[in-house]
């Protein structure tokens, strides 16, 4: 019979945490890869595949849950880019954020591929894009759950760690590229197709055809590996993360924010029940019971 897999065995890294300030931070190894796969285009599956190829560490979305504190340097990025608010990112500020890796995939780092690729012109830049209607279609059994879950709303004021710094990350970021939530389903799968195509197009459109790699993970090891200079590896390509993988691991990653809220709020309830318990003490019984002496 085959072992059953404990959550931490499944989703290692959603049990990764770190505090790291990375406006403490510069660039150590090299950019050399950059990748405009948006949210639920095969992210994870290129992570792993960029990473077995020797461009590791790849950022992905979930480096942010690991080190919730650079969610913040996300939103000011977004901010200034999308909603002219702030100065827009210079070099220092991408080494400092994205310093420690060779590629990055996935949002919000593959929000800024023209700005990554004007400070990082040596990087090669790869362009992982499915069919917008497949597309849609994963993003509403998948990111759209997660994203207006009544209880990230309600973690957001109990999870102070993790979800207060990610969930307005995410709400910057999805408002600025899809626009803001719809009624209207037709409206939504509009608004959320067009901001996936503008995406790409603004990318074709700063980086020239030589210097980028249209690519389908269907087509395997061997464009990708021509393309970045490397040797085939051996292995399968990577296949990581469909629709039912990813509604698993977000289940863990919730569980893992109600637990932490848990453990920050305990004091907080510890008190509030002792306060309560001595109110309903007191207005059960005469107050001179409790100061005989200074009530005589």
């Amino acid at each position: 019979m085959e072992k059953q897999l404990s959550d931490r065995e499944r989703f290692p890294r959603y049990y990764v945490e770190c505090d790291i300030d990375r406006r403490k931070c510069e660039r150590v190894v090299p950019m050399k890869v950059l990748v405009i796969g948006m949210l639920r285009t095969g992210t994870l599956s290129m992570q792993a595949a960029l990473e077995e190829l020797g461009f590791g560490p790849c950022y992905h979305m979930h480096k942010c849950f690991q080190n919730p504190m650079e969610c913040e340097m996300w939103t000011q990025a977004l901010n200034a880019k999308f909603r002219n608010k702030g100065r827009k990112y210079t070099k220092k500020e991408w080494d400092q954020l994205l310093g420690h890796c060779q590629a990055i995939t996935d949002v919000p780092a593959s929000a800024f591929i023209p700005e990554l690729h004007e400070v990082y012109p040596d990087a090669k830049v790869v362009i992982v894009q499915r069919a917008p209607e497949s597309w849609y279609r994963s993003c509403q059994r998948t990111v759209m759950i997660f994203t207006s879950s009544k209880q990230i709303a309600l973690l957001y004021f109990l999870d102070r760690y993790m979800c207060r710094r990610v969930a307005p990350m995410m709400h910057v970021l999805m408002t600025s590229l899809f626009g803001s939530e719809h009624k209207d389903p037709v409206k939504m799968k509009q608004n959320w197709i067009r901001g996936y195509m503008d995406a790409y197009q603004e990318v074709r459109k700063a980086v020239p055809e030589e210097q980028r790699l249209e690519f389908a993970l269907e087509q395997g090891w061997g464009p990708l590996c021509e393309f970045l200079g490397v040797e085939m590896p051996t292995t399968p390509f990577p296949h990581a993360n469909d629709s039912s993988t990813f509604q698993a691991g977000i289940k863990v990653l919730v569980k893992r924010m109600w637990v932490r809220a848990a453990k920050l709020n305990a004091p907080y309830v510890v008190a509030a029940v002792g306060v309560a318990a001595a109110w309903w003490v007191l207005s059960k019984e005469p107050i001179s019971r409790f100061f005989p002496a200074q009530m005589s």
